[in-house]
């Protein structure tokens, strides 16, 4: 018997209209009843995690976990707290802020302490706030502190300009998590944040061995995750 099932929200779990079904929410709660851990695994922050947490009662019991920002926070969701980071620093994040104004192209990042920061606001930092409803601030990244820590950086426009900036950030891969989380997002996050880390820590904290894993999920950010679990199909990627 599998003990844990980890899954993407968006286009995953999620109807077209953000919602879990009552088919799923049901089985879900039939499933935890019984003891197994159910992990969302997401890009969001944890306040576009909590709605669904708290619609499959994961708030109310114990033993309950989410992976959020594409694995570089794994969260204990009872009581709630962080317990697995890793994070990018202010000197980094105003580098790429560098980049992406030198590539014509919006962005914006999500510090520690402070939630969503942009330089300008733009409808693809507006996604991002109704999606997890945030709010932002916006600031000029080169007042950032070089030791602020910073979840990630998420470069933001058109599928077209970011198709159009993938060969141009190919340096990035070698030091950093690169991922497309969504048409308009490619993120750039630390070198261990993946889902699929995410996975492997929080089985590693309460003992649960890979094997009796299961993940779903349906885009690139998706792949560690089902790469790391027990079963798991690889969506196709286009």
């Amino acid at each position: 018997m599998y003990k844990l099932v980890a899954t993407d929200l968006d286009g995953t779990l999620l109807t077209r209209t953000r919602e879990i079904s009552e088919a799923n929410i049901a089985s879900i709660k039939k499933s935890i009843s019984r003891g197994m851990h159910f992990v969302i695994a997401t890009g969001r922050p944890i306040e576009g995690i909590m709605h669904y947490a708290k619609k499959l009662d994961l708030l109310s019991n114990k033993g309950q976990y989410a992976i959020g920002f594409n694995g570089a926070v794994v969260y204990e969701l009872n009581p709630l707290r962080p317990i697995c980071c890793c994070s990018l620093n202010g000197a980094e994040v105003k580098k790429m802020a560098r980049r992406a104004e030198e590539l014509h192209i919006n962005y914006h990042a999500f510090s520690t302490t402070r939630g969503l920061l942009a330089s300008v606001p733009n409808k693809w930092t507006d996604i991002e706030m109704s999606y997890n409803n945030i709010g932002c601030t916006m600031i000029d990244f080169n007042d950032i502190p070089d030791n602020e820590e910073f979840q990630k950086f998420m470069f933001c426009g058109t599928n077209d300009e970011v198709n159009g900036i993938l060969d141009k950030v190919d340096d990035y891969r070698e030091d950093y998590t690169v991922t497309r989380s969504a048409f308009c997002f490619l993120e750039v996050l630390n070198r261990e944040a993946t889902k699929g880390n995410g996975l492997k820590l929080l089985c590693e904290k309460i003992g649960i061995d890979l094997a009796d894993t299961i993940a779903f999920g349906d885009e690139q950010n998706d792949l560690s995750l089902i790469e790391n679990a027990g079963l798991g199909k690889k969506p196709q990627i286009s």
